[in-house]
Protein backbone atom coordinates (compact mmCIF):
# COMPACT_ATOMS: atom_id res chain seq x y z
CA UNK A 1 0.00 0.00 0.00
CA UNK A 2 3.20 2.62 0.59
CA UNK A 3 4.16 1.75 -2.42
CA UNK A 4 0.75 3.12 -3.79
CA UNK A 5 0.26 5.98 -1.85
CA UNK A 6 3.64 7.47 -3.17
CA UNK A 7 2.54 7.78 -6.90
CA UNK A 8 1.39 11.03 -7.85
CA UNK A 9 0.30 9.85 -11.30
CA UNK A 10 -1.63 12.19 -13.62
CA UNK A 11 -4.05 11.22 -16.48
CA UNK A 12 -2.98 14.43 -18.53
CA UNK A 13 0.00 14.85 -20.35
CA UNK A 14 0.74 18.40 -19.89
CA UNK A 15 3.80 19.03 -18.26
CA UNK A 16 2.88 21.27 -15.19
CA UNK A 17 5.05 22.49 -12.74
CA UNK A 18 3.85 21.25 -9.40
CA UNK A 19 6.31 22.26 -7.47
CA UNK A 20 5.13 25.97 -7.15
CA UNK A 21 5.74 26.71 -3.43
CA UNK A 22 4.29 30.16 -3.96
CA UNK A 23 1.01 28.79 -5.06
CA UNK A 24 0.25 26.52 -2.64
CA UNK A 25 -3.12 27.03 -0.75
CA UNK A 26 -1.66 28.69 3.02
CA UNK A 27 -5.47 29.49 4.50
CA UNK A 28 -7.43 26.94 5.99
CA UNK A 29 -10.04 26.25 4.32
CA UNK A 30 -12.95 26.97 6.30
CA UNK A 31 -11.31 30.66 6.48
CA UNK A 32 -11.10 31.30 3.16
CA UNK A 33 -12.70 33.81 0.85
CA UNK A 34 -12.62 34.30 -2.76
CA UNK A 35 -13.96 34.78 -5.93
CA UNK A 36 -16.41 32.26 -7.42
CA UNK A 37 -15.81 30.94 -11.28
CA UNK A 38 -18.43 28.72 -12.43
CA UNK A 39 -18.10 26.46 -15.75
CA UNK A 40 -21.57 24.49 -17.19
CA UNK A 41 -25.01 24.94 -17.89
CA UNK A 42 -26.09 28.54 -17.55
CA UNK A 43 -29.51 28.10 -17.82
CA UNK A 44 -31.87 25.12 -16.55
CA UNK A 45 -34.89 26.30 -18.71
CA UNK A 46 -32.73 24.41 -21.39
CA UNK A 47 -31.65 21.44 -19.84
CA UNK A 48 -34.13 19.31 -21.85
CA UNK A 49 -33.57 21.29 -25.20
CA UNK A 50 -32.48 18.90 -28.10
CA UNK A 51 -29.63 21.38 -29.24
CA UNK A 52 -28.02 21.68 -25.74
CA UNK A 53 -25.10 20.81 -26.45
CA UNK A 54 -24.53 23.75 -29.60
CA UNK A 55 -26.14 26.54 -27.24
CA UNK A 56 -24.58 29.40 -25.97
CA UNK A 57 -25.44 28.92 -22.67
CA UNK A 58 -23.13 25.90 -21.84
CA UNK A 59 -20.21 27.13 -20.97
CA UNK A 60 -17.16 25.14 -21.36
CA UNK A 61 -14.57 26.64 -19.36
CA UNK A 62 -14.61 29.06 -15.94
CA UNK A 63 -16.74 31.96 -15.90
CA UNK A 64 -17.28 34.99 -13.29
CA UNK A 65 -20.32 36.37 -12.72
CA UNK A 66 -20.42 40.34 -13.16
CA UNK A 67 -23.33 40.24 -10.22
CA UNK A 68 -21.04 38.62 -7.71
CA UNK A 69 -18.06 41.05 -8.56
CA UNK A 70 -16.39 42.48 -5.53
CA UNK A 71 -18.08 39.92 -3.47
CA UNK A 72 -16.12 37.59 -1.85
CA UNK A 73 -17.57 33.72 -1.43
CA UNK A 74 -16.99 32.05 1.36
CA UNK A 75 -18.50 28.41 0.81
CA UNK A 76 -20.75 27.03 -2.07
CA UNK A 77 -23.12 24.36 -2.14
CA UNK A 78 -22.62 21.11 -3.73
CA UNK A 79 -25.60 18.44 -4.71
CA UNK A 80 -25.62 15.49 -7.16
CA UNK A 81 -28.78 15.96 -8.65
CA UNK A 82 -28.86 19.98 -8.11
CA UNK A 83 -30.50 22.28 -10.46
CA UNK A 84 -29.37 25.20 -8.61
CA UNK A 85 -26.67 26.51 -6.16
CA UNK A 86 -26.39 28.46 -3.57
CA UNK A 87 -23.09 30.67 -2.82
CA UNK A 88 -22.29 32.28 0.92
CA UNK A 89 -20.24 35.51 0.68
CA UNK A 90 -17.73 36.59 3.62
CA UNK A 91 -20.14 37.94 5.14
CA UNK A 92 -22.75 35.49 5.67
CA UNK A 93 -25.07 36.85 3.07
CA UNK A 94 -26.78 33.90 0.74
CA UNK A 95 -26.67 34.36 -3.23
CA UNK A 96 -28.89 31.77 -5.08
CA UNK A 97 -28.95 31.11 -8.98
CA UNK A 98 -30.31 28.10 -10.85
CA UNK A 99 -33.97 26.25 -11.59
CA UNK A 100 -36.44 27.43 -9.00
CA UNK A 101 -39.78 25.07 -10.12
CA UNK A 102 -40.57 24.24 -6.27
CA UNK A 103 -39.16 27.82 -4.50
CA UNK A 104 -35.83 26.74 -3.84
CA UNK A 105 -34.17 30.02 -4.53
CA UNK A 106 -36.02 31.28 -1.56
CA UNK A 107 -37.00 34.63 -2.86
CA UNK A 108 -40.89 33.86 -2.49
CA UNK A 109 -41.60 33.48 -6.17
CA UNK A 110 -41.22 30.48 -9.01
CA UNK A 111 -38.86 32.56 -11.03
CA UNK A 112 -35.37 31.08 -12.55
CA UNK A 113 -32.35 33.01 -12.06
CA UNK A 114 -29.25 32.81 -14.53
CA UNK A 115 -27.57 35.23 -12.34
CA UNK A 116 -26.68 34.74 -8.55
CA UNK A 117 -29.46 37.20 -6.10
CA UNK A 118 -29.05 38.21 -3.03
CA UNK A 119 -31.76 36.13 -1.00
CA UNK A 120 -33.40 38.99 0.91
CA UNK A 121 -35.06 36.76 3.78
CA UNK A 122 -31.86 35.58 5.15
CA UNK A 123 -30.03 39.17 5.39
CA UNK A 124 -30.49 39.27 8.70
CA UNK A 125 -28.64 36.44 9.55
CA UNK A 126 -24.88 34.86 9.25
CA UNK A 127 -25.36 31.76 7.19
CA UNK A 128 -22.19 29.16 7.83
CA UNK A 129 -22.51 26.71 4.99
CA UNK A 130 -25.69 25.29 3.16
CA UNK A 131 -26.75 22.20 1.41
CA UNK A 132 -28.83 21.55 -1.74
CA UNK A 133 -30.60 18.30 -2.79
CA UNK A 134 -32.82 17.94 -6.06
CA UNK A 135 -35.16 20.91 -5.24
CA UNK A 136 -35.00 21.15 -1.74
CA UNK A 137 -32.19 23.41 0.09
CA UNK A 138 -30.72 24.17 4.03
CA UNK A 139 -28.77 26.83 5.25
CA UNK A 140 -27.49 26.96 8.31
CA UNK A 141 -26.66 29.44 10.69
CA UNK A 142 -23.83 30.78 13.21
CA UNK A 143 -25.76 30.73 16.14
CA UNK A 144 -26.75 26.75 14.56
CA UNK A 145 -30.34 27.34 13.22
CA UNK A 146 -31.48 25.58 10.50
CA UNK A 147 -33.76 27.30 7.97
CA UNK A 148 -34.82 25.61 4.56
CA UNK A 149 -37.18 26.23 1.36
CA UNK A 150 -38.04 24.50 -1.91
CA UNK A 151 -40.26 21.23 -2.52
CA UNK A 152 -41.45 19.86 0.94
CA UNK A 153 -43.58 17.66 -0.93
CA UNK A 154 -42.10 14.58 1.21
CA UNK A 155 -41.31 16.55 4.25
CA UNK A 156 -37.86 17.16 3.28
CA UNK A 157 -37.75 20.96 4.34
CA UNK A 158 -38.62 19.60 8.06
CA UNK A 159 -40.92 22.57 8.44
CA UNK A 160 -43.28 20.18 10.63
CA UNK A 161 -46.58 20.78 7.86
CA UNK A 162 -47.53 19.17 4.83
CA UNK A 163 -47.19 22.60 3.04
CA UNK A 164 -45.46 20.92 -0.69
CA UNK A 165 -43.83 24.46 -1.74
CA UNK A 166 -41.58 26.46 0.88
CA UNK A 167 -40.21 29.49 -1.00
CA UNK A 168 -39.07 31.60 1.51
CA UNK A 169 -36.57 30.21 3.74
CA UNK A 170 -38.30 28.98 6.91
CA UNK A 171 -37.17 27.68 10.41
CA UNK A 172 -37.48 23.94 10.78
CA UNK A 173 -38.73 22.29 13.60
CA UNK A 174 -36.29 21.46 15.84
CA UNK A 175 -35.60 22.18 19.43
CA UNK A 176 -32.36 21.58 20.71
CA UNK A 177 -29.10 21.77 21.00
CA UNK A 178 -27.51 23.93 17.89
CA UNK A 179 -26.87 22.34 14.78
CA UNK A 180 -23.42 22.19 13.35
CA UNK A 181 -23.76 20.37 9.76
CA UNK A 182 -26.10 19.88 7.37
CA UNK A 183 -26.61 18.01 4.34
CA UNK A 184 -29.36 17.01 1.78
CA UNK A 185 -29.93 13.86 -0.23
CA UNK A 186 -32.51 14.28 -3.06
CA UNK A 187 -35.76 14.09 -1.60
CA UNK A 188 -34.59 14.26 2.20
CA UNK A 189 -31.93 15.30 4.54
CA UNK A 190 -29.89 15.34 7.17
CA UNK A 191 -28.39 17.25 10.43
CA UNK A 192 -26.48 17.18 12.85
CA UNK A 193 -26.20 18.53 16.57
CA UNK A 194 -23.54 20.02 18.46
CA UNK A 195 -24.17 16.82 21.02
CA UNK A 196 -22.81 14.42 17.84
CA UNK A 197 -26.77 13.70 17.58
CA UNK A 198 -28.05 12.87 13.76
CA UNK A 199 -31.68 13.89 12.72
CA UNK A 200 -33.68 13.03 9.49
CA UNK A 201 -36.25 13.86 7.43
CA UNK A 202 -38.08 13.67 4.58
CA UNK A 203 -38.71 10.63 2.45
CA UNK A 204 -38.01 7.03 3.65
CA UNK A 205 -38.20 4.91 0.88
CA UNK A 206 -35.03 3.53 0.55
CA UNK A 207 -34.44 3.04 4.11
CA UNK A 208 -32.26 6.84 3.91
CA UNK A 209 -33.84 8.19 7.08
CA UNK A 210 -31.84 5.45 9.32
CA UNK A 211 -35.16 4.94 11.54
CA UNK A 212 -35.30 1.05 10.67
CA UNK A 213 -38.07 1.07 8.02
CA UNK A 214 -38.82 2.66 5.09
CA UNK A 215 -42.09 3.21 6.51
CA UNK A 216 -44.60 2.22 3.39
CA UNK A 217 -48.05 0.16 2.89
CA UNK A 218 -49.84 -0.43 -0.15
CA UNK A 219 -52.82 1.49 -0.81
CA UNK A 220 -54.87 1.01 -4.25
CA UNK A 221 -52.23 -1.40 -5.29
CA UNK A 222 -49.55 1.04 -5.16
CA UNK A 223 -46.39 1.84 -2.29
CA UNK A 224 -47.13 4.50 -0.73
CA UNK A 225 -44.22 6.28 1.98
CA UNK A 226 -45.14 8.02 5.27
CA UNK A 227 -42.65 11.21 5.47
CA UNK A 228 -40.74 12.55 8.03
CA UNK A 229 -42.28 16.54 8.36
CA UNK A 230 -40.36 16.91 11.05
CA UNK A 231 -36.17 16.70 12.18
CA UNK A 232 -36.26 12.75 14.32
CA UNK A 233 -32.78 11.40 15.88
CA UNK A 234 -31.60 8.17 14.53
CA UNK A 235 -31.32 6.11 17.62
CA UNK A 236 -29.89 2.68 16.49
CA UNK A 237 -26.39 2.06 15.03
CA UNK A 238 -25.51 -2.01 14.62
CA UNK A 239 -22.60 -3.91 13.77
CA UNK A 240 -23.38 -6.94 11.60
CA UNK A 241 -21.23 -10.14 11.52
CA UNK A 242 -20.45 -11.10 8.21
CA UNK A 243 -20.23 -14.53 8.87
CA UNK A 244 -22.98 -15.57 11.38
CA UNK A 245 -25.13 -12.45 10.30
CA UNK A 246 -25.85 -11.78 13.73
CA UNK A 247 -26.46 -8.03 14.85
CA UNK A 248 -24.53 -5.83 17.38
CA UNK A 249 -26.27 -3.08 18.73
CA UNK A 250 -23.73 -0.34 19.19
CA UNK A 251 -25.81 2.51 21.26
CA UNK A 252 -25.69 5.66 20.46
CA UNK A 253 -22.15 7.06 19.03
CA UNK A 254 -21.00 10.91 19.00
CA UNK A 255 -21.11 11.59 15.32
CA UNK A 256 -18.79 13.85 13.99
CA UNK A 257 -19.32 14.65 10.11
CA UNK A 258 -22.52 13.58 7.85
CA UNK A 259 -23.23 13.25 4.24
CA UNK A 260 -25.43 12.71 1.66
CA UNK A 261 -25.67 10.93 -1.71
CA UNK A 262 -29.41 10.66 -3.61
CA UNK A 263 -30.73 7.81 -1.76
CA UNK A 264 -27.67 6.71 0.99
CA UNK A 265 -25.68 8.46 3.96
CA UNK A 266 -22.58 8.10 5.60
CA UNK A 267 -21.70 9.44 9.25
CA UNK A 268 -18.01 9.65 11.14
CA UNK A 269 -17.91 9.28 14.63
CA UNK A 270 -15.45 10.45 16.88
CA UNK A 271 -13.75 6.95 17.08
CA UNK A 272 -13.24 7.80 13.39
CA UNK A 273 -15.33 4.76 12.48
CA UNK A 274 -17.88 5.02 9.23
CA UNK A 275 -21.50 3.86 9.49
CA UNK A 276 -23.32 3.94 6.04
CA UNK A 277 -27.35 3.05 5.33
CA UNK A 278 -30.12 3.94 2.95
CA UNK A 279 -29.86 2.33 -0.86
CA UNK A 280 -27.22 -0.33 -1.24
CA UNK A 281 -27.33 -0.50 -4.94
CA UNK A 282 -23.83 -0.88 -6.72
CA UNK A 283 -21.89 -1.14 -3.48
CA UNK A 284 -22.46 2.22 -2.19
CA UNK A 285 -22.51 0.99 1.29
CA UNK A 286 -19.51 -0.76 1.36
CA UNK A 287 -20.72 -4.00 3.22
CA UNK A 288 -19.96 -6.14 -0.13
CA UNK A 289 -23.55 -6.33 -1.06
CA UNK A 290 -26.16 -4.51 -2.43
CA UNK A 291 -29.10 -4.75 0.06
CA UNK A 292 -30.50 -1.73 1.97
CA UNK A 293 -29.48 -0.95 5.14
CA UNK A 294 -32.27 0.40 7.35
CA UNK A 295 -30.38 2.04 10.40
CA UNK A 296 -26.60 2.69 10.23
CA UNK A 297 -24.16 0.06 9.99
CA UNK A 298 -20.92 -0.12 11.04
CA UNK A 299 -17.78 -0.72 7.86
CA UNK A 300 -15.41 -3.27 8.75
CA UNK A 301 -13.83 -3.79 6.34
CA UNK A 302 -10.77 -1.19 6.71
CA UNK A 303 -7.58 -3.27 8.03
CA UNK A 304 -5.22 -3.51 5.23
CA UNK A 305 -5.82 -0.10 4.76
CA UNK A 306 -5.74 1.61 8.12
CA UNK A 307 -4.18 -1.11 10.53
CA UNK A 308 -8.01 -0.82 12.14
CA UNK A 309 -11.17 -3.29 10.71
CA UNK A 310 -13.42 -0.87 12.31
CA UNK A 311 -12.09 2.72 11.06
CA UNK A 312 -9.19 5.23 10.99
CA UNK A 313 -11.78 7.39 8.51
CA UNK A 314 -11.17 10.84 8.28
CA UNK A 315 -13.68 12.77 5.61
CA UNK A 316 -16.27 11.26 3.62
CA UNK A 317 -18.42 12.56 0.78
CA UNK A 318 -20.88 11.27 -1.69
CA UNK A 319 -21.72 11.21 -5.32
CA UNK A 320 -25.34 9.99 -6.56
CA UNK A 321 -24.33 6.04 -6.49
CA UNK A 322 -20.67 6.10 -5.29
CA UNK A 323 -18.64 7.02 -1.80
CA UNK A 324 -15.11 8.62 -1.50
CA UNK A 325 -13.25 8.67 2.12
CA UNK A 326 -10.19 9.51 3.56
CA UNK A 327 -8.24 8.03 5.94
CA UNK A 328 -5.55 8.58 8.41
CA UNK A 329 -3.06 7.22 5.33
CA UNK A 330 -2.24 10.26 4.13
CA UNK A 331 -2.39 11.37 0.21
CA UNK A 332 -4.29 8.95 -0.92
CA UNK A 333 -8.74 8.59 -1.34
CA UNK A 334 -10.81 5.68 -2.04
CA UNK A 335 -13.87 4.77 -3.64
CA UNK A 336 -16.54 2.06 -3.09
CA UNK A 337 -19.66 2.05 -5.43
CA UNK A 338 -19.93 2.60 -9.03
CA UNK A 339 -18.54 5.93 -10.53
CA UNK A 340 -20.39 5.68 -13.66
CA UNK A 341 -22.54 3.03 -15.53
CA UNK A 342 -19.55 1.99 -17.93
CA UNK A 343 -17.59 1.40 -14.78
CA UNK A 344 -17.23 -1.54 -12.49
CA UNK A 345 -19.02 -1.37 -9.09
CA UNK A 346 -16.83 -1.38 -6.48
CA UNK A 347 -18.40 -3.74 -3.52
CA UNK A 348 -15.13 -2.74 -1.09
CA UNK A 349 -13.24 0.75 -0.83
CA UNK A 350 -10.66 0.82 -3.57
CA UNK A 351 -7.68 3.08 -3.93
CA UNK A 352 -8.34 6.31 -6.59
CA UNK A 353 -4.99 5.46 -8.10
CA UNK A 354 -4.63 9.17 -9.66
CA UNK A 355 -5.42 10.68 -6.81
CA UNK A 356 -2.40 8.70 -4.97
CA UNK A 357 0.56 11.46 -3.89
CA UNK A 358 -1.90 14.12 -4.20
CA UNK A 359 -2.56 16.28 -0.58
CA UNK A 360 -6.32 16.24 -1.09
CA UNK A 361 -7.96 19.01 0.29
CA UNK A 362 -11.40 19.36 -0.89
CA UNK A 363 -13.94 17.02 -3.00
CA UNK A 364 -17.15 17.49 -4.53
CA UNK A 365 -19.10 14.29 -6.19
CA UNK A 366 -22.44 14.85 -8.63
CA UNK A 367 -24.00 12.07 -10.55
CA UNK A 368 -20.95 10.43 -12.22
CA UNK A 369 -18.25 12.31 -11.32
CA UNK A 370 -16.11 14.54 -8.61
CA UNK A 371 -13.60 17.15 -8.83
CA UNK A 372 -10.97 17.89 -6.33
CA UNK A 373 -8.30 20.13 -4.63
CA UNK A 374 -5.32 18.84 -4.29
CA UNK A 375 -2.03 20.99 -3.76
CA UNK A 376 -2.30 23.10 -5.72
CA UNK A 377 -4.08 22.18 -8.52
CA UNK A 378 -7.53 20.95 -9.30
CA UNK A 379 -8.60 17.25 -10.64
CA UNK A 380 -11.75 16.04 -12.04
CA UNK A 381 -13.51 13.08 -13.59
CA UNK A 382 -15.90 13.88 -15.31
CA UNK A 383 -17.34 11.27 -17.82
CA UNK A 384 -19.58 11.88 -20.75
CA UNK A 385 -22.12 13.07 -20.12
CA UNK A 386 -20.53 15.99 -19.67
CA UNK A 387 -22.06 19.68 -19.97
CA UNK A 388 -19.39 22.01 -19.21
CA UNK A 389 -18.34 20.84 -15.56
CA UNK A 390 -15.16 18.99 -16.86
CA UNK A 391 -14.12 23.39 -17.40
CA UNK A 392 -11.85 22.24 -20.10
CA UNK A 393 -12.95 24.26 -22.89
CA UNK A 394 -14.49 22.72 -25.67
CA UNK A 395 -11.96 20.50 -27.03
CA UNK A 396 -12.01 18.58 -23.82
CA UNK A 397 -15.81 18.13 -23.14
CA UNK A 398 -15.21 14.81 -20.88
CA UNK A 399 -13.10 12.53 -19.22
CA UNK A 400 -13.69 9.52 -17.09
CA UNK A 401 -10.02 9.54 -16.25
CA UNK A 402 -8.83 11.79 -13.52
CA UNK A 403 -7.50 15.11 -15.44
CA UNK A 404 -5.82 18.14 -13.98
CA UNK A 405 -8.01 21.30 -14.95
CA UNK A 406 -5.51 23.30 -17.12
CA UNK A 407 -7.80 26.19 -17.35
CA UNK A 408 -7.47 26.89 -13.60
CA UNK A 409 -3.68 26.24 -13.63
CA UNK A 410 -3.02 30.16 -12.85
CA UNK A 411 -5.19 30.19 -9.58
CA UNK A 412 -5.46 28.29 -6.33
CA UNK A 413 -8.56 26.69 -5.74
CA UNK A 414 -9.53 26.13 -1.94
CA UNK A 415 -13.10 24.91 -2.80
CA UNK A 416 -15.48 23.61 -5.44
CA UNK A 417 -19.59 22.59 -5.72
CA UNK A 418 -20.88 20.55 -8.43
CA UNK A 419 -24.49 19.79 -9.33
CA UNK A 420 -26.09 17.99 -12.37
CA UNK A 421 -24.76 20.15 -14.83
CA UNK A 422 -22.88 22.79 -13.32
CA UNK A 423 -19.34 23.24 -11.32
CA UNK A 424 -18.09 25.77 -8.99
CA UNK A 425 -14.54 27.07 -8.09
CA UNK A 426 -13.34 28.98 -5.06
CA UNK A 427 -10.40 30.68 -6.11
CA UNK A 428 -7.84 32.76 -4.07
CA UNK A 429 -8.11 36.42 -4.57
CA UNK A 430 -5.31 37.51 -1.94
CA UNK A 431 -2.50 38.84 -3.70
CA UNK A 432 -1.76 40.67 -6.62
CA UNK A 433 -0.83 37.91 -9.05
CA UNK A 434 -4.27 36.01 -8.10
CA UNK A 435 -6.40 38.90 -9.26
CA UNK A 436 -4.61 39.24 -12.01
CA UNK A 437 -4.85 35.70 -13.02
CA UNK A 438 -8.76 36.12 -12.07
CA UNK A 439 -8.85 39.00 -14.77
CA UNK A 440 -8.39 36.44 -17.29
CA UNK A 441 -11.54 34.62 -16.76
CA UNK A 442 -14.41 35.92 -19.08
CA UNK A 443 -16.95 38.15 -16.73
CA UNK A 444 -20.66 37.69 -17.95
CA UNK A 445 -23.97 38.47 -16.97
CA UNK A 446 -27.49 37.26 -18.15
CA UNK A 447 -30.61 39.06 -19.05
CA UNK A 448 -32.61 36.96 -16.42
CA UNK A 449 -35.85 36.79 -19.03
CA UNK A 450 -37.17 34.27 -18.03
CA UNK A 451 -37.82 35.90 -14.59
CA UNK A 452 -40.81 36.57 -16.21
CA UNK A 453 -42.29 32.84 -16.42
CA UNK A 454 -44.32 31.46 -13.60
CA UNK A 455 -43.17 27.46 -13.16
CA UNK A 456 -44.81 25.73 -11.54
CA UNK A 457 -45.27 22.45 -11.56
CA UNK A 458 -48.26 22.36 -14.08
CA UNK A 459 -47.68 19.99 -16.67
CA UNK A 460 -51.53 19.18 -16.66
CA UNK A 461 -52.77 22.91 -17.03
CA UNK A 462 -50.80 23.07 -20.11
CA UNK A 463 -52.17 20.40 -21.36
CA UNK A 464 -56.18 21.43 -20.74
CA UNK A 465 -55.14 25.01 -22.60
CA UNK A 466 -54.12 23.46 -25.67
CA UNK A 467 -57.11 21.02 -25.90
CA UNK A 468 -59.21 24.05 -25.26
CA UNK A 469 -57.14 26.41 -28.34
CA UNK A 470 -57.55 23.21 -30.77
CA UNK A 471 -61.42 22.42 -30.37
CA UNK A 472 -62.12 26.05 -31.73
CA UNK A 473 -59.65 25.70 -35.06
CA UNK A 474 -61.44 22.23 -35.65
CA UNK A 475 -64.71 24.15 -35.48
CA UNK A 476 -63.16 27.00 -38.55
CA UNK A 477 -62.05 23.97 -40.74
CA UNK A 478 -65.81 22.40 -40.79
CA UNK A 479 -67.29 25.91 -41.49
CA UNK A 480 -65.07 26.13 -44.69
CA UNK A 481 -66.18 23.18 -45.51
Amino acid sequence: MASEVQKRKLSSSDNLNNGDVSKKLKCEDSKCSGVLLFSGLSDYELRNDKDLMKSDALKWSPHRYQTLDGIKIHTVSSGSVSYFFYAVSDEGRVYSCGLNAKGQLGHDDLKNRRNPCLIESLKDHQIESVATGRQHGLFLTKEGIVFSCGDNKNGQCGIGNKKEVVTVPTPINYTGPPIVQIACGGEFSLILNEDGVVFSFGLPEYGQLGLGSENKEISARKEVFHCEYSPVPLTSFVEVDPDEGGTIFLGKPKITKIACGVNHCCAIDDKQRLFTWGFGGYGRLGHNDTKNELVPRLMKCWYRITGRADGGITNVFCGQQFTIVQTIVPKCALLFGQQATNKEANMYPKFIDDLNGWDVKHISCNQSGYIVCADDKVIASQPSPCYGTLAMGPTVKSSAAPKIITTLKDVVCFQTGVGYMHSLYLVRCEKESDLKAIENFPIVKFEDSNEAKNIPDKSKPEKKKTAAKKKPAAKVKKGKK
